[in-house]
């Protein structure tokens, strides 16, 4: 079984992407599942709720709500909890350097408090924002993750794009905390086909990352569209993982830490 971690439908990369568009690309791929995160606060762009209904008429694809951190209230806080008790999302994304706040913030501590309670993940997006879209690296960074591990050790967290470029950094908060994962996701050039070089630098940084943290608490994620599923998959199986690795990266991993009944 594969199942992806990081997808997105919706208007993106100046297409739009519909769930069939993600249902080809997994079966030209051999993907089982795909996990369908809700993208940060835009006018023209599915919202968390559409996102559930497309969801539903799919069994493949699964939903992972959104966090807008400029919108946090005692409601918004409820809905949420509604939607994961209910299984119509299976987690919470936050967008913190795009919407430029740190994931330690008091008033996110509720939803923490919640996950932890209830044996639900939450994912952050780190590492680099993509070109065009404003935001701050410094609150993008996966060293922030440290602090909200620190304050919630038991909650399931999910580092988003392996914080690369930082890729050590996301290694030390993954070996340091029981609770933390990495994703795969969105490492190379957007919208284009892998290149050889970048493929190489992939497996070249992933090989330390493995020496300093293992590969037992990593998933496989591409960002689709952004990055194509099925040249991302040959890509991570070329990486040095043992069978059990594999299955952990490829499918157990993401069962555990986001309740994925397939």
């Amino acid at each position: 079984m594969i199942i992806d971690v990081h997808t997105h439908i919706g208007k993106i990369g100046g297409r739009d992407l519909t769930p069939q568009d993600l249902l080809s690309s997994m079966d030209e791929a051999g993907i089982d599942y795909s996990l369908v995160i809700a993208l940060e606060e835009q006018p023209d762009q599915l919202s968390m709720d559409d996102i559930i209904k497309i969801c539903e008429q799919n069994p493949r694809l699964k939903a992972i709500g959104k966090v807008d951190f400029h919108n946090v209230s005692k409601e918004v806080i409820e809905k949420l909890e509604s939607y994961l008790k209910e299984g119509k999302i299976l987690g919470v994304k936050f967008y913190t350097g795009y919407q430029r706040f740190f994931p330690d913030d008091p008033k996110l501590h509720p939803i923490y408090e919640f996950c932890q309670a209830n044996n639900f993940p939450v994912i952050y997006h780190t590492g680099v924002l993509e070109k065009g879209f404003p935001g701050l690296l410094k609150s993008s960074h996966p060293l922030n993750i440290d602090d909200v591990a620190d304050l919630f050790p038991k909650l399931k967290i999910v580092i988003a794009h392996m914080g690369n470029p930082w890729i050590m950094d996301c290694a030390a908060v993954v070996a340091k905390n029981e609770n933390v994962y990495m994703d795969f996701s969105g490492f190379f050039t957007e919208y284009q086909p892998l290149n050889s070089e970048e493929i190489e630098m992939f497996i070249r940084q992933l090989k330390d990352f493995k020496i300093f943290a293992g590969f037992k608490k990593c998933m496989f994620g591409t960002d689709w569209p952004i990055c194509p599923q099925k040249e991302y998959l040959a890509t991570t199986n070329r990486l040095p993982m043992t069978e059990e690795e594999k299955d952990l990266v490829f499918w157990k991993n993401a069962k555990d830490v986001f309740n994925v009944k397939t």
